[in-house]
């Protein structure tokens, strides 16, 4: 048998308070603090345009503040610079890439074809080195997950055997940054650029190419140089998007260990040319990243490539129409995926 349930005292009964209502003065009270947040900024951009360069340094001012106000408490980028996990940042451009949201086309890929069809009639090879994009490597910093290999677009494997049905020598270095993201990182957190240590297995991975292929562009002899151990710190070319004026203050920065090489000198009467853009020069060209300072280093790719081959090279830029390569027996060209696919 139940007990008898005591009765229920009606002055004990719980009291659920009424929901409470935003009177009209507070609203506009809130809506006038939003408005004197959006319009401080608005004014410091507006002055900037018509008035002396102080009014400019105040409004660069109120855009770190601003966007270290997005960064850390809203985890938000900027419209060119996607905000990843952990710190990571990402060129808005690359995720679009990914996501094959609409991007321009690019005639790189008809260049390169023809221009290794006119290699061939005059006995030359061409090496093509595709580097992957950053996003494909570390895609758990833009979402959270497990992954069992880089994330990809499947045109890449289509264009690729493009480039060698043309006749065109090609390393796809994706798949081994993916392993080698396991020993050592590949990219910088907060830089668009390759690390030295990824740099570094890549030239490896092309001298052992060359001399596999091309044994006579190789020396067997160890070349006489000057080696230079550098510290350089960067904040990044990705965080100085965000912030052009404080960068260093918004993120850190990230170190970087050079090994600046003296010996080998670049040559236009070398046999094997070298062709690439800013992969090819980061740790050289101090208008890049981790490329400043008192001493300049000169620890790119091309400075370690000719350092394992133990011969100079005809370092150029990006390929080009009417170049000449006369006299030339290997054309290698450094290239990041996002160019040969878009």
């Amino acid at each position: 048998m139940k007990p008898t349930a005591a009765p229920i005292d009606p002055n004990k009964r719980t009291f659920v308070p009424p929901a409470p209502e935003l009177r009209t003065k507070d609203a506009l009270n809130i809506v006038r603090v939003f408005a004197c947040l959006l319009a401080v900024p608005l004014v410091f951009e507006i002055a900037a345009c018509f008035t002396s360069s102080r009014t400019n340094l105040a409004a660069a001012t109120m855009r770190s503040g601003m966007q270290w106000l997005l960064t850390h408490v809203l985890g938000e980028g900027n419209k060119a610079v996607h905000l990843g996990r952990e710190g990571w940042l990402f060129e808005q451009s690359e995720i679009d890439r990914l996501v094959h949201a609409r991007r321009d086309e690019t005639s790189l890929c008809g260049r390169l074809c023809r221009l290794a069809a006119d290699l061939k009639a005059k006995d030359t090879h061409m090496l093509l080195v595709a580097i992957p994009s950053r996003t494909a490597i570390y895609p758990e910093q833009i979402r959270s997950g497990t992954y069992a290999g880089p994330v990809r677009l499947s045109a890449e494997l289509a264009k690729l055997e493009e480039l060698k049905a043309a006749g065109i020598d090609v390393m796809d270095m994706t798949d081994a940054f993916w392993d080698f993201r396991e020993r050592q990182a590949v990219f910088y957190a907060q830089d668009g650029h390759w690390t030295p240590e990824a740099m570094k297995a890549t030239a490896l991975a092309v001298n052992k190419r060359v001399r596999e292929k091309f044994p006579r562009l190789a020396s067997t002899e160890t070349p006489i140089i000057n080696a230079t151990i550098l510290e350089h710190e960067d904040a990044g070319d990705l965080a100085r998007k965000l912030d052009p004026r404080h960068a260093d203050n918004l993120l850190g920065t990230e170190p970087a260990d050079l090994i600046s090489i003296q010996g080998i000198e670049p040559s236009e009467k070398s046999p094997v040319v070298l062709l690439g853009g800013e992969l090819m020069r980061v740790f050289d060209d101090a208008n890049l990243s981790f490329g400043g300072g008192e001493k300049s280093p000169r620890a790119g790719f091309a400075t370690q490539l000719a350092t394992l081959l133990g011969k100079p090279l005809d370092v150029r830029g990006l390929p080009r129409e009417g170049e000449t390569y006369e006299e030339k027996k290997l054309v290698i060209c450094l290239l990041p995926m996002a160019e040969l696919v878009p």
